[in-house]
């Protein structure tokens, strides 16, 4: 997210240094309709494409840039998350206290000398769990090239080691491509420590988990648990809307979807559609590749937000 300019208690910014803050994706028409209404200024037209000329234009009051800019901070960019496999070596214990600082110093210099770290770099167990450990990092980025209001950004991330009985998974949340390669020079560097103590084996690589690693069975089954058979509290899968399959290439087809031999791709729109016989029928799996599906599901924000004050 942005951080706020050093001198922003003391100038209220107007004509085009307005123009460019308020147009950002940020802030929404509906916080510009809204500062509008509240000056008497009603527009028909309420796209920002209308009303940003009309607001540049003002001579805001300190109180009306301060809801300018809380609609400005309070918005920021959506996490991204993704996984490795690990293998760890057997009766590990991953909470090491000789590994728990990350030192991040050549990183900073070499890979991001736009950034620095609001804080060092060390990992914690997670409830407790000296089997699940996290470190949490916040980037400050410095960009000249930008506008006054973009020059300066923060943005957060994590990385999570996880060791279930020898199988374990690496975690990473990003919200900008910087938090992403830093948290990847995380990983780089503890799993290089971790090897030189024994605790991961040396012929060991994190793994990716992709499209092509799949066989046609088990892409079906992934997807499967991902929708219909999902376990979570705060997440249920409704319905399956879209589906893209296409034969196998090169594959002689059972004869109950011999019919699809001369079809490249097939984009199914409905409701229910896990119940369908291609999807249903197993012995079908195995000659089907299954490209894309869209799925509808709800969230549970009262339980979610329970949760949270729990946690704290």
């Amino acid at each position: 997210m942005n951080a706020p300019h050093k001198d922003i208690d003391k100038i209220i910014p107007f004509g085009e240094f307005l123009r460019g803050f308020i147009n950002q994706r940020y802030i929404t028409a509906t916080d510009i309709a809204r500062i509008l209404r509240e000056r008497g200024i009603f527009v028909f037209n309420q796209d920002k494409d209308y009303m940003v000329p009309i607001m540049q234009n003002l001579l805001l009051s300190p109180a009306e840039f301060d809801k300018v800019r809380d609609s400005f901070s309070e918005k920021e960019d959506n996490e991204k998350k993704f996984s490795r496999e690990i293998t760890w070596a057997k009766n590990a214990k991953i909470f090491d206290p000789e590994l728990l600082f990350v030192s991040l110093d050549e990183v900073m210099r070499t890979k991001l000398p736009t950034c620095k770290l609001r804080k060092p770099v060390s990992f914690v167990q997670l409830d407790n769990n000296p089997n699940h450990i996290i470190a949490s990092f916040e980037l400050e980025r410095h960009d000249m090239n930008k506008s006054w209001y973009e020059q300066t950004n923060l943005f957060h991330g994590s990385i999570e080691f996880i060791n279930d009985n020898g199988k374990g998974h690496v975690r990473i949340t990003h919200t900008a491509p910087e938090t992403k390669d830093l948290a990847e020079e995380i990983l780089n560097i503890q799993v290089k420590r971790y090897k030189q103590k024994g605790t991961i084996p040396l012929e060991v690589t994190p793994k990716k988990i992709l499209f092509s690693e799949f066989t046609n069975e088990t892409r079906f089954i992934f997807f499967y648990r991902l929708t219909t058979h999902l376990q979570n509290d705060i997440f249920s899968c409704e319905n399956i809307k879209d589906i893209s399959i296409k034969p196998e290439e090169d594959y002689v087809l059972p004869e109950g979807i011999s019919w699809m031999n001369r079809m490249k791709k097939i984009l199914i729109s409905g409701d229910s559609l896990d119940k369908t016989f291609f999807m249903s029928e197993k012995s079908y799996h195995s000659s089907l590749v299954l490209w894309n599906i869209e799925a509808v599901f709800s969230f549970d924000a009262e339980f979610n937000l329970q949760m949270q004050q729990n946690s704290d």
